[in-house]
């Protein structure tokens, strides 16, 4: 998750800066020309990991403040975690 924000900071400044410190920066292996296709790609994976890890954490919350563990608890982390997946998806299509 971490390698993916790496890569979405770098394609981002290598979009808007210019010169030769991109080049050293990412070591050639991102210009401009390809960090726009790099940035919404890494920006949907990593965005996809934020909605495992919301749900994920969604469920443990619930569970510390007294909620059983239930089918309908599951259930309703799942719909949670498709909807956010669904959203980015919608995002990412425009």
């Amino acid at each position: 998750m971490l390698m993916l924000f790496f890569i979405t900071v770098l394609s981002g400044y290598s979009m808007t800066a210019k010169g030769d410190l991109v080049i050293r920066l990412t070591f050639g292996l991102i210009n401009w020309k390809n960090g726009y296709f790099l940035h919404r790609k890494s920006t949907y994976l990593l965005s996809i990991l934020a909605s495992i890890h919301a749900a994920a954490n969604l469920k443990l919350e619930l569970l510390k403040r007294g909620a059983k563990e239930t089918k309908p608890l599951n259930m309703f982390v799942l719909t949670v975690l498709f909807v956010l997946i669904a959203f980015f998806t919608a995002i990412e299509s425009m």
